[in-house]
């Protein structure tokens, strides 16, 4: 029961009727307001490919309340922060980071998909987002136009052939702009303070294109890995670079840093990466 009260308590649940009754009342390309969540008030564009529980203000719920007790831990958003959202999608999390930014700092939002694109900027434009911009861009080990695979549910496209398709639903074939974080944040003013990572299994590729901005500026990561090679991408920036890991799923501190999924102490799951030498006052308060 108490599984069943906290799944309803943070949106966790998919129904096939409550999508019908949505689309009584939604209407593709339209926008409407938030009614729920930490996006309430902020107005959406809506499409039948996005997930409802988006346009409601429903969407990870349970990653964002872990978040919001990081932040206030750790202060980062104080003063002129830089937040990476990678794979920002119609940018719900990215328009999170700027409200509780309050017009302080920026977010940069990467997105390489064309049809999320459209919709991410109409939203950043219709929620006057400022301080929030769009990169046109996947995330990689290069910066070489590369392949990217577009899934037939826009949640599911990634630089991954295998991850995006289906039997019944293979995969589009583009070819889109990428860059590397550490190229693109040398080029900025300041490097990420923290990068969000939720690219559907390319984080094999991103992650190794990041040393640099890990070492100048030991940012903090929220990640969710999908595939068992993403798990060992992770764990190897973590072993390389001295981070400890916190799993949302779990409630609980990563032990097993060299290990990945099936050891249940292992690196796998949704997580909050931490360096080091700042996990102490997070031990406290997670």
């Amino acid at each position: 029961m108490t599984s069943l009260l906290q799944r309803l308590k943070y949106g966790q649940f998919n129904s096939s009727l409550a999508r019908s009754l949505l689309r009584l009342y939604f209407r593709d390309g339209n926008d409407y307001r938030v009614l729920f969540g930490p996006l309430k008030g902020h107005r959406l564009y809506y499409d039948s490919s996005i997930n409802f529980h988006a346009v409601l203000g429903i969407w990870d719920l349970e990653g964002l309340e872990i978040l919001e007790k990081f932040f206030e831990c750790t202060g980062i958003l104080e003063g002129e922060p830089c937040l990476a959202d990678v794979g920002a999608n119609i940018g719900f999390v990215s328009l999170w980071y700027a409200k509780l930014m309050e017009g302080r700092g920026k977010v940069f939002a990467f997105e390489p998909a064309p049809s999320t694109l459209s919709i991410l900027k109409k939203n950043l434009q219709l929620n006057s987002a400022h301080n929030i911009e769009v990169v046109e861009k996947a995330c990689s080990n290069n910066s070489n136009d590369i392949e990217f695979f577009l899934a037939s549910h826009h949640h599911s496209s990634s630089l991954m052939e295998s991850w995006a398709s289906d039997e019944e639903h293979p995969a589009e074939r583009i070819v889109v702009k990428a860059t590397t974080l550490d190229e693109f944040f040398s080029t900025q003013q300041h490097w990420p303070d923290f990068i969000k990572m939720d690219i559907e299994g390319g984080g094999v590729f991103a992650l190794k294109g990041c040393d640099k901005c890990v070492e100048k500026a030991r940012p903090y990561f929220w990640i969710e890995s999908h595939t068992p090679e993403e798990d060992r991408a992770i764990s190897d920036l973590i072993v390389h670079h001295d981070y400890q890991a916190y799993r949302l799923q779990t409630r609980s501190w990563v032990k097993n840093m060299e290990n990945t999924h099936p050891d249940p102490d292992g690196v796998w799951g949704t997580l909050l990466l931490c360096p080091s030498e700042k996990a102490g006052q997070l031990r406290s308060a997670l």
